[in-house]
């Protein structure tokens, strides 16, 4: 079973993130004790377009409300606090090159939840009401 997350500004109980296997691979293979992180911020074709990057462990020492940090062995991924309520339950895969499928990159792919809506570039999303 995965654990709901519930913080005290939202409504909704939705599943946290959703890291596939290859995705944490990857960030473990960018760099081992890392902390990633993952943001919303406004831009792309879709109104919000995500953001993922590397941070220093101490980022958010300072805010009152902690935010939600999911772990695999010895890397984390922090989601903003700010950005929590468009990201949850969006997953974080990461696919390789295949040329036979059609796949000319290697990339991470932010799949949105089901109360948002993306766009073909797959880096923004809107919200739906």
């Amino acid at each position: 079973m995965i654990p709901s997350v519930f913080r005290m500004f939202s409504t909704k109980v939705l599943p946290p993130i959703k890291i596939t296997d290859a995705a944490w691979r990857k960030m473990a293979n960018i760099s081992e004790n890392s902390t990633f992180l993952l943001s919303a911020i406004s831009g792309g074709c879709n109104g919000f377009q995500y953001k993922f990057e590397l941070i220093n462990k101490n980022h958010f020492s300072d805010l009152r409300i902690k935010p939600l940090i999911l772990q695999n062995k010895n890397v984390k991924v922090t989601i903003d606090p700010k950005s929590e309520f468009l990201l949850i339950g969006t997953t974080i895969d990461f696919i390789h090159e295949d040329y036979n499928n059609g796949i000319f990159e290697n990339k991470f792919v932010f799949v949105p939840n089901q109360n948002n809506s993306s766009c073909g570039c797959g880096i923004s999303f809107t919200p739906k009401s």
